[in-house]
């Protein structure tokens, strides 16, 4: 009994379908779900500060905090 190509070709796609979502759902179940260790937020902004900028390193990052009028500078005209 042969089959029709477009309903094996259905039938293929198909299994290569489950075949990748069984895989996937496998890994999902064995990934950790907890927070990794040193997201905790470690400073408040204060009314009117803000961050000026930031500068990420491997080991941390690290956070320019003030007020913006503090920074503003006129530019001169010559």
């Amino acid at each position: 009994m042969l089959m029709n190509p477009s309903v094996l070709l259905i039938v293929s796609l198909l299994s290569w379908y489950l075949s990748v979502m069984l895989i996937f759902w496998h890994s999902l179940r064995g990934q950790n779900t907890e927070a990794p260790v040193g997201t905790e937020v470690r400073f408040v902004l204060r009314e009117g500060e803000t961050i000026l900028g930031v500068m990420d390193r491997t080991e941390m990052t690290c956070f320019c905090i003030g007020e913006m009028e503090e920074h503003v500078h006129d530019e001169e005209v010559g």
